[in-house]
């Protein structure tokens, strides 16, 4: 979407991040949508008039994808032990799903 449906500005449109940004937060790709996130909240806000929608391209199978995983109770485990947890898990949430393009194939 290149515009606004709500005002047809062509410089509004920001995409909306969820949660506690971890550094300062570039206002002028994004917008602050805040730190509870549902399943039906908006991905895309206009700063000029207000509108919120959702980025077509946030559908599931078409690249973004919010992947989950049940984790275990850490305390009683030793360093080592978390790290390969941790290491674990990641290879769990960063492995693409099959049949989707990850961004990195080669052509």
């Amino acid at each position: 979407m290149k515009s606004c449906p709500g005002c047809n500005a062509s410089y509004g449109l920001r995409e909306i991040i969820y949660g506690l940004p971890d550094g300062p937060v570039d206002e002028a790709r994004y917008a602050i949508g805040g730190c509870c996130v549902s399943d039906n909240d908006p991905t895309l806000r206009c700063i000029e008039c207000g509108w919120e929608g959702v980025n077509v391209n946030n559908a599931p199978g078409l690249g973004k994808e919010l992947r989950m995983a049940e984790l275990q109770d850490i305390s009683k485990m030793s360093d080592s032990e978390i790290d390969s947890y941790a290491k674990q898990i990641w290879r769990k949430l960063a492995k693409p799903k099959k049949g989707s393009d990850d961004g990195n194939s080669k052509r």
